[in-house]
């Protein structure tokens, strides 16, 4: 796959290229009154959740180790004031940023010290500053971050959310900040990285030229100033998509759920969709790809298992089912919710290709799953396979769009739109 093509912004330039955003804004209103028409609940974080349950993963359910149910979908290495180094829209690009930077933000985590509340000028400072970014497009709860990584956390920073993080290089220290996803409030910890260590990766990075929409010269003011915008032409490869749920594999879809193929009753509805029936527990596997799964519950759950528990069961469940891959995709954490009434999780999953989330015609995710304590109650799945067919699509660039946003108000962000005919790349505003 060939990377993007980007360039340094000059600042006349980029004066120059506002301007022309500014008068094409009507154009691109028009061409793209589809594409950024709303946005939609996918990688987002609403309520709040438990606690941090514990120290280690050895706690809440048991489960001894945790799989990463989400990854960056943006990382920026800023080797100097305002000088971003961009890994995004580009798989191979976001992997090897990860894996140069994965083990700091362990580290971070787990060396955190006790958070102290800043403002977002502390935080703008550290984003146009020396240090790593990293966007993970939905709220995750720091702890849940650290035991991916491997790491844990004694911090009380180990129970609040973010999607947004950076470690800052300053003053011969590295700092963790985040925004705190529930109160949208900036915080701050002192780390023991090693600041010079840390500042010798980040110094190797090469310049594929993008800003924080608050770092251009006009900023975007109904544009979340914390998006990011790449400069030059963004190539991406063309992907085709497949209803990929085998009723033939229906046993071992069963077992996934906890289901004795030997004790369900079944049958064919008018539609072609199978029915299984093992006391008041319902799967139904779709003809067209869609599984439902209900296990009703008598009551709420007495206590709440540990948000990473609660993941890392769904993802079992995912596995046993669609898979955690399909093909080009992977199955990526976009939501988690605690219903403090109700004594049950909420979580969605969506396909991500190549650092790019994939929404799917009609749908609010590719996924939904819920659970009662350590119980799953509810299953809606989306069997889908993508593969990539052999050519580039070129969409509207980074700035263009976010100029077209500014009129919607919100976050510019590329995806690919899968409508069950065809999959293209498309501009939407969440």
């Amino acid at each position: 796959m060939r990377k993007p093509s980007l360039r340094p912004i000059k600042p006349g330039s980029l004066r120059r290229i506002i301007g022309m955003a500014q008068n094409v804004l009507i154009v691109l209103l028009i061409v793209s009154a589809v594409v950024l028409a709303g946005g939609r609940a996918g990688f987002s974080f609403e309520g709040s959740l438990p606690r941090y349950a514990g120290p280690g993963p050895d706690e809440g359910s048991g489960l001894a180790e945790y799989g990463a149910a989400a990854e960056p979908m943006c990382i920026l290495a800023t080797p100097e004031l305002g000088v971003h180094d961009a890994a995004m829209y580009d798989g191979r690009a976001l992997e090897e940023a990860y894996s140069i930077y994965s083990s700091a933000l362990a580290e971070a985590l787990g060396s955190a010290g006790e958070p102290v509340e800043t403002g977002f000028s502390d935080w703008e400072r550290a984003l146009s500053g020396p240090g790593v970014y990293f966007d993970y497009y939905t709220d995750l709860q720091l702890s849940s971050l650290a035991a991916w990584l491997g790491s844990e956390m004694s911090s009380s920073a180990a129970g609040d959310t973010a999607r947004r993080l950076c470690l800052s290089l300053s003053g011969g220290e590295v700092s963790l900040y985040y925004v705190h996803g529930r109160y949208n409030t900036v915080w701050r910890c002192s780390t023991e990285l090693n600041y010079t260590e840390l500042y010798e990766r980040v110094a190797e990075s090469r310049n594929r030229s993008a800003s924080f929409v608050f770092e251009l010269e006009n900023p975007l003011e109904h544009v979340d100033p914390y998006a990011v915008v790449v400069s030059g032409q963004i190539e991406l490869r063309s992907v085709s998509g497949e209803n990929s749920l085998d009723t033939g594999n229906a046993a071992s879809i069963m077992a996934a759920f906890g289901m004795n193929a030997n004790l369900v009753s079944s049958y064919t509805e008018t539609d072609g969709t199978d029915v299984y029936l093992e006391g008041s527990t319902t799967l139904r596997l779709g003809s067209g790809g869609v599984l439902r799964f209900v296990r009703p519950v008598d009551e709420p759950a007495s206590a709440p298992i540990a948000p990473s528990d609660a993941v890392q069961l769904t993802r079992e469940v995912l596995e046993g089912t669609v898979g955690l891959e399909s093909g080009a995709a992977e199955l990526r954490l976009s939501h988690i919710f605690y219903d403090t009434a109700a004594g049950e999780y909420t979580l969605r999953y969506d396909y991500v290709i190549d650092g790019l989330p994939v929404r799917l015609q009609g749908r609010e995710c590719a996924a939904e799953l819920r659970l009662s304590g350590g119980v799953l109650t509810f299953a809606d799945i989306a069997f889908r396979g993508y593969s990539y067919t052999g050519g580039i699509e070129r969409p509207m660039p980074a700035l263009l769009a976010a100029a077209a946003a500014d009129a919607a108000g919100g976050e510019p962000r590329l995806e690919y739109f899968d409508s069950y005919i065809s999959v293209g790349a498309d501009w939407f505003v969440v």
